[in-house]
């Protein structure tokens, strides 16, 4: 492993660069060069190990190249240009992406590709390819790319940040289809792990036979040098560890990674067992065999099973679709067993409490949690296929797929309603609707910041056959967080990022947007709060704010008299559920549950998830196995929701 490494000389007369080999200790010092070429150059890049006669160190400024080749006895500095640019432009090399088959592969301040390559006569040629930069997720205000190299195959992986909070919404990655030059979005890297970088080259590597899990994103965050992140792309979820706990948390240190040589530690499974020990372990695991097997042919027949014992086992069975595969498993049961009758309480509903549902939108499978049981339905549901869970209300999902696509689609009876397409592109950080969608007085609303003094609105009467579209000016200025809105009195309420809020009054016909400047409320005890929640609660109006790393929470009533956001010290009897899609606040239906603020975050097991208690003001887990200040060493659900199922007799699942 070789490391570029800077010393500056006293008075700053010279900039000397080391190629450091951190195993074997070996060095090989460079030329020194002119420091205020040093402070220009922003990037760089060692393309091979120094035993490569091929080998160069790169440095690239706005304007010029600074590189260095074996044998050199100084710097080539070499000004470029990129494309036709015949007048003043803002292109130049933004990041030094990766080196391969003689070319090194850079990207330009404006998202482009170029590459590098060696001339015969020494000089560096540059050349702008011509690839669209992808299609990605509406745009969050905040994004970082970047463009990695694995087994030959260049991706591109974009993270997507919430505006102000900068907090990670989102992660999308492209593959770069050679014969066609076009970038096709993928949702699986096979057993490759990918180490994102923002100082130096990010890399990749294959995880084959190795600890580490594959078909992960491991990242850093600038500002937040201490925590490591890790997004996995199996069920989009995002983890965070803090490696180092005693680190000092310093602005000017800049983390890179470093692939050890002795990385991958092949283990040879097919080892031959030599000791004794091994040997009895292995004859009791054939003996164990043989008895199992006896048992299984003398097993009688499922299908035999008295019909009180088939009825039995239906009782215990929550979901419509598993109640069906039930059915499905033979003649004998689909006839011995009745279509599915959903149980109901005295509300009308399945359940009392909230399940999180969280998916792959790549994928159809949907998992729902029990957050009282802490057991986890798993679900193959076609209709999710590609699309995003915007907003969750009464049991139905409303969901966006592409540009102008958005429907409502019932998870627990299959049944989608479609809505008339989009007239502009979907750019919203917020939806919502009113009611029921099977109610004719239905309004889906749909809201985005599209500057700090402007707001557009799109909303739609489910019994029009089009969507109207709106612009309005804030009186002040503000950016609205990435929660929904919430529907109360008849109106939707917006929350901004700077606790501001916004209302849009359908009431009687009407169409008008008002801004509520709340002040601030207090300052503090902890760092900027970077996650804001809006919730209704028994005709209130609570947000929630939640500090960087889940350092704090905070809870203010919405004081209607004067328009203030009034602090809560506890939620009493209430139980908070907390997501992106949807936020509710419910009446504890487990003694336990009391003055608790659940999120779609785990410790350790899919099943245990991480709530706060606002009595002692710390995490702790569903399994008791988790307690702390913070939320580290947690992985939280990126595209989930927080639903209730409404089921009652009328909307009961029909079987044939």
């Amino acid at each position: 492993m070789d490391l570029l490494q800077k010393e500056t000389c006293q008075h700053r007369k010279k900039a000397q660069f080391i190629l450091w080999n951190i195993h074997t200790q070996n060095q090989i010092v460079l030329p020194s060069w002119n420091p205020n070429d040093f402070d220009i150059c922003h990037h760089h890049f060692l393309s091979s190990p120094p035993t490569d006669p091929d080998c160069m160190v790169l440095s690239v400024g706005e304007e010029f190249f600074l590189f260095w080749r074996q044998g050199d006895k100084k710097w080539t500095k070499q000004y470029y240009k990129i494309g036709d640019n015949d007048g003043v432009s803002s292109e130049y090399i933004d990041k030094l992406i990766t080196s391969f088959n003689g070319t090194i592969y850079a990207c330009t301040f404006q998202r482009n590709l170029v590459t590098i390559k060696r001339r015969h006569c020494g000089t560096l040629s540059i050349r702008l390819l011509n690839i669209v930069e992808p299609q990605t997720f509406p745009p969050v205000f905040v994004s970082e790319y970047y463009i990695v190299e694995s087994c030959g195959e260049l991706y591109y992986v974009l993270l997507h940040y919430l505006p102000i909070s900068e907090e990670i919404n989102r992660v999308e990655i492209f593959k770069l289809n050679s014969s066609s030059q076009i970038w096709i979005k993928v949702d699986c890297i096979g057993d490759a792990v990918f180490f994102l970088s923002n100082y130096t080259a990010s890399m990749s590597l294959s995880v084959t036979n190795s600890e580490i899990k594959e078909n992960q994103i491991y990242f850093t965050i600038p500002g937040d040098n201490n925590s490591l992140y890790v997004y996995d792309l199996e069920d989009e979820s995002l983890i965070l560890y803090l490696p180092c706990p005693n680190l000092q948390n310093s602005q000017s240190f800049l983390p890179y990674w470093l692939m050890h040589n002795s990385r991958l530690v092949e283990r040879n499974k097919d080892d031959v067992k030599t000791t004794y020990e091994e040997l009895k372990v292995e004859k009791s695991y054939n003996m164990v065999a043989a008895i199992q097997e006896n048992v299984e042919s003398t097993r009688p027949d499922w299908t035999d099973l008295p019909l009180d014992v088939l009825r039995l086992s239906t009782t215990h069975i929550i979901f419509g679709t598993d109640y069906r595969n039930f059915r499905s498993v033979c003649k004998t049961w689909a006839t011995s067993v009745p279509p599915n009758r959903w149980p109901t309480n005295k509300v009308g509903s399945a359940t009392e409490c909230p399940w999180l549902m969280f998916s792959n939108r790549e994928n159809i499978t949907c998992s729902f949690l029990d957050p009282i049981s802490s057991f986890t339905h798993c679900v193959n549901m076609p209709e999710l296929m590609g699309a995003k869970i915007c907003f969750s209300k009464d049991g139905w999902l409303l969901m966006s797929k592409g540009d102008h696509n958005i429907f409502f689609f019932n998870p627990f009876n299959n049944i989608t309603i479609k809505l008339p397409d989009l007239p502009v592109p979907f750019r919203f950080s917020g939806l919502s609707f009113s009611s029921l969608p099977t109610f004719p007085d239905c309004v889906v609303f749909c809201v985005n910041s599209s500057t700090y003094n402007e707001i557009d609105i799109c909303y739609l009467h489910i019994s029009a056959k089009a969507w109207v579209v709106r612009c309005f000016n804030n009186n002040v200025e503000m950016i609205l967080s990435y929660s929904n809105p919430v529907f109360c009195d008849g109106a939707f309420y917006c929350l901004s990022q700077q606790k501001h809020l916004g209302v849009f009054d359908i009431k009687d016909g009407r169409c008008d947007w008002t801004n509520l400047s709340t002040p601030e409320p207090e300052p503090e005890p902890f760092s900027s709060l970077v996650r804001n929640y809006l919730v209704e609660c028994n005709g209130e109006l609570l947000s929630i704010h939640i500090s960087h790393l889940g350092k704090g929470v905070s809870v203010y009533k919405l004081d209607r008299s004067s328009m203030k956001w009034a602090p809560l010290n506890s939620l009493e009897d209430r139980a908070l559920f907390l997501s992106e899609a949807m936020s509710i606040s419910l009446k504890a239906v487990d003694e336990r549950m009391k003055n608790k603020i659940y999120f779609p975050i785990s410790y350790n097991d899919t099943n245990n998830y991480v709530f706060y208690s606002f009595e002692t003001r710390r995490w702790y887990s569903l399994f008791g196995d988790y307690c702390s200040e913070d939320i580290y060493n947690t992985r939280e659900q990126l595209h989930c929701t927080w639903i209730l199922p409404i089921l009652s007799w009328k909307n009961d699942i029909q079987d044939s």
